[in-house]
């Protein structure tokens, strides 16, 4: 090895580096990298002498001659690509050149083709003849079908290149223009062990996004298929988490019935799922136990919650929910596709919703079991890009009723409600030298380490840009600029507590505190107040479901402190979403504030203040005096002191209107309360209007 080289190569873990290389390669287990910097003058010898010889599966990052003499100089064989590769978060590499590949060098014998990805997927060597009227393009998962003529695919800003890669399953990536009968067509093109595994991976925005598409597939295909309910995405901890999309295509909500198959004749069963909280157990793909005897279904649309054993499923097309988005047009094909089965030109009441049902028709909904059902659903709904309704089939209390309320006015109808969109990980450019250059004076050498520094910023600076030079893979248009959403705020949502059972609340989630549990059972208090509003009518007898608050709460999530707080009761539990957990200041010591940094100044209209929802808490007033302010150091008054009553009956909230510039943080000052001698609040939400 000349001394040149020798300061040049090192070795980390299971990699050998010849000089900075960016993008760190990730490698599977039992073999060893060789990754070579862009301009990093080295020769296959140099690179041997660093191989220890125990190594017996080597991957070469470099193109050129290096791969064969590597191979010659080891004794053994090399596998190497014959271009620059996009590294995926799986680990799985693809070469960026248009019919480029890995192939694999063994001394004294040709060369090898292994195909466009490291290591080979199971059904990498298909080669489908498309029809016509799809455009097929390669993305490291498999495949992304847009709707023809050539020349009109979609680009679809870098998340085709974070789609996590399956190596027995190809994935078929879907735009949201391309139609059932399209879908089938191109399917057929694939070999028949191969379409029998493929997952159908929609990437259009919204819950439930190519369900009808997948179901008109099935149909037309006469076999059943298997939907992926969102986008498998790789997140930056190297879990893959199924999201749904936003209208920019950044994932936003985490689906929990996300394999599904949808057979022919129209059916729907959940393969697998996960589970919309913590708390519930298991019983099937598809069914979760909760308490009291509660049982929690998933469908590819929609929840339901209900008690005793879960009811039998619809047979038929009627087995699918009555969310799924759809619109549908059985236009002929003229592609030789045979006749199948047709599906309706809609499942759904209301298009795009994601249904959540409380109860079964003709069963009374026990008042202890809303506020379990309200942390639940605070947990899986928060950020759903999807209209939500609500439907209740069965019979509840008036203290019910007021709990039903008090969940169609926390969730959104739609959108994202912080604003925010999770962070995944997308591929990595490796640079590559095209060909080894050959060894430098000691002159030369000496300038090539004083320019490590620059090689090393630059590049830095070539990763950075990858995600805009991925259009040299398979090119097409996209810079991925609308992926780069940074993680929002995460809370774990704790199970709520029944009302009347502080223990069980405190061991469930830490809410419950022995000041709130002085009234008696819900049961006690069962007259509905004229501010209560009308109760919600539930399916059984045919009115539209409920849609749930449209509002976007910009205080979800967001930093809140205090001016003091008792026990674990601190301020960060009035923006955590769940209804169940509360903040207390100290006791005795009026008046005291909790407020909500926003980010940014901001125009709330309106202000909803909570307690937790539960009879357990008695009705209380809290004198509640609003101050807004846009550093944080200085303070206006937006509502002088108010009088807000939090009453079970109705729903423990009170609405307030501000109409007072904008303001980055907003502040809560409470001088009294009825019941217990601390500001207390479950809840502090702000709305734009």
């Amino acid at each position: 090895m000349t001394s040149a080289s020798s300061d040049l190569i090192r070795r980390v873990d299971r990699c050998v580096l010849a000089g900075d290389v960016p993008g760190f390669p990730v490698v599977p287990d039992g073999w060893l990298a060789v990754a070579v910097a862009p301009a990093v003058s080295v020769t296959a010898s140099d690179l041997a002498a660093a191989v220890p010889p125990d190594a017996e599966r080597v991957v070469l990052l470099a193109a050129g001659p290096l791969g064969p003499d590597l191979a010659a100089a080891l004794d053994r064989p090399v596998v190497a690509p014959d271009g620059p590769v996009v590294q995926t978060p799986g680990g799985v590499m693809v070469t960026t050149d248009a019919g480029g590949g890995w192939w694999r060098h063994r001394p004294g014998r040709p060369a090898e083709p292994l195909g466009p990805r490291w290591p080979a997927p199971d059904w990498q060597g298909s080669a489908p003849l498309w029809p016509s009227t799809v455009i097929a393009q390669p993305v490291p998962a498999g495949w992304l079908l847009s709707p023809g003529p050539v020349g009109s695919a979609a680009a679809f800003d870098g998340v085709e290149f974070a789609v996590a890669v399956d190596p027995s399953r190809p994935r078929l990536l879907l735009d949201p223009a391309l139609t059932g009968e399209q879908l089938a067509l191109a399917m057929t093109a694939l070999p028949t062990r191969v379409r029998r595994v493929a997952d159908l991976v929609p990437l259009g925005a919204g819950q439930g996004a190519g369900r009808a598409v997948a179901a008109t597939a099935a149909a037309r295909l006469g076999e059943p298929v298997h939907l992926v309910n969102g986008v498998p995405l790789h997140t930056p901890a190297g879990s893959i988490v199924v999201f749904a999309l936003d209208a920019h295509r950044r994932p936003v909500w985490a689906e929990p019935a996300w394999l599904l198959r949808l057979t022919p004749d129209g059916g729907e069963e959940v393969v697998a799922s996960s589970p919309p909280h913590t708390s519930l157990r298991e019983l099937s793909p598809a069914t979760y136990a909760m308490d009291m005897g509660w049982q929690v279904r998933l469908s590819g649309g929609g929840i339901h919650a209900f008690p005793g054993p879960p009811p039998p499923p619809a047979k038929g097309r009627a087995s699918l929910p009555a969310t799924a988005a759809v619109t549908e047009s059985f236009a002929a094909v003229d592609a030789g596709l045979p006749d199948g089965p047709s599906v309706p030109a809609s499942f759904a009441d209301r298009p795009g919703a994601y249904r959540v049902v409380v109860g079964s028709a003709g069963e009374t909904i026990d008042d202890l079991v809303w506020p379990p059902l309200s942390a639940m659903f605070t947990a899986l709904l928060s950020d759903i890009p999807a209209a939500v309704d609500l439907v209740v089939e069965g019979t509840s209390s008036a203290w019910g009723e007021a709990a039903e309320r008090e969940l169609a006015e926390r969730h959104p109808g739609g959108g994202v409600t912080n604003g925010q969109a999770r962070e995944f990980q997308r591929a990595d450019l490796l640079p590559m030298p095209p060909a080894p250059l050959p060894p430098d004076p000691p002159s030369a050498v000496r300038r090539a380490r004083n320019g490590l520094a620059l090689l090393a910023a630059a590049a830095v600076v070539v990763v950075l840009l990858a995600v805009a030079g991925l259009v040299a893979f398979w090119p097409r248009g996209g810079d991925g600029a609308d992926l780069a959403g940074d993680v929002g705020p995460q809370t774990a949502t704790a199970p709520g507590a029944a009302p009347g059972t502080p223990s069980a609340a405190a061991s469930a989630s830490g809410s419950a505190s022995p000041r709130a549990s002085t009234s008696a059972s819900p049961r006690g208090s069962t007259q509905a107040s004229a501010s209560a509003g009308p109760s919600l009518t539930t399916s059984a007898t045919g009115a539209p479901p409920l849609p749930l608050d449209t509002g976007t709460d910009v205080a979800r999530g967001r930093p809140a402190t205090e001016s003091s707080h008792t026990d674990s009761y601190v301020a960060s539990r009035t923006t955590d979403g769940d209804p169940m957990s509360y903040w207390e200041s100290r006791n005795n010591a009026f008046p005291q504030w909790i407020q909500v940094d926003l980010g940014a100044p901001v125009a709330v209209r309106r202000i909803v203040l909570r307690l937790p929802p539960s009879s357990a808490w008695p009705a209380r007033t809290q004198t509640v005096t609003v101050l807004g302010s846009p550093d944080g150091a200085t303070f206006s008054v937006l509502i002088p002191g108010a009088a807000c009553r939090f009453d079970p009956n109705s729903g423990q909230q009170a609405t307030l209107a501000v109409n007072s510039g904008n303001h980055r943080y907003v502040r809560i000052l409470i001088s009294s309360n009825t019941v217990q001698p601390a500001g207390q609040l479950s809840a502090i939400e702000l709305y734009r209007g």
